[in-house]
C-alpha cells in the first residue's frame, strides 16, 4: 500500500488527500508498519526539465533526434550505467529519468547539472536559459 502523507510538527504524520486517509484507516491501531520513505516527484518540475531539453533542441544544429539530446545530457551530466558487451565493447546508457527510478531530489541534482552542460557544451547564456524556462513554470 502506498499513501503521501505529511509530516507534523510534532513528529507525526498526517494523510494528504482523502484516499491516503481511507488508506490509513485500513491499518490497525498498535501494530507496527513498515514505511519507505521518498519525496515524491512533482509533475510541473518534469515539464521543465523537459521544456529545457526541448529549448535547447530547438536552438541547435547538432541533433536531429530530441531523445538523443536528453540522453547524452544525461550521460554528461554523471547520470549513466555502464557494462561491457559480449565484445568485451564498454557501453553507456543514460540512467532511467523515470518517476520510480529517480527521486525528487535525485531528479533535482540532474536538472541543475544538465543545465550546467548545456551552458559549457552549447555556450548559452545560464541566466537567460533560466528566465525563458521560468517564464513557463
Amino acid at each position: 500500500m502506498k499513501l503521501f502523507v505529511y509530516k507534523n510538527l510534532n513528529g507525526s504524520f498526517t494523510p494528504c488527500h482523502n484516499s491516503d486517509y481511507e488508506k490509513a484507516r485500513k491499518l490497525k491501531p498498535n501494530k507496527e508498519y513498515q514505511v519507505e520513505v521518498k519525496r515524491p516527484r512533482n509533475i510541473k518540475f518534469h515539464r521543465k526539465f523537459f521544456a529545457l531539453i526541448n529549448m535547447v533542441f530547438e536552438n541547435q544544429e547538432h541533433y536531429t533526434n530530441v531523445d538523443h539530446l536528453r540522453k547524452d545530457l544525461t550521460i554528461a551530466s554523471g547520470y549513466y550505467d555502464t557494462w561491457f558487451d559480449f565484445n568485451g565493447v564498454e557501453q553507456i546508457e543514460a540512467k532511467s529519468i523515470a518517476f520510480h527510478k529517480m527521486n525528487e531530489d535525485e531528479f533535482a541534482e540532474l536538472y541543475n547539472r544538465v543545465l550546467d552542460v548545456i551552458v559549457e557544451k552549447f555556450h548559452f547564456d545560464k541566466e537567460l536559459i533560466k528566465e525563458n524556462i521560468e517564464q513557463y513554470f
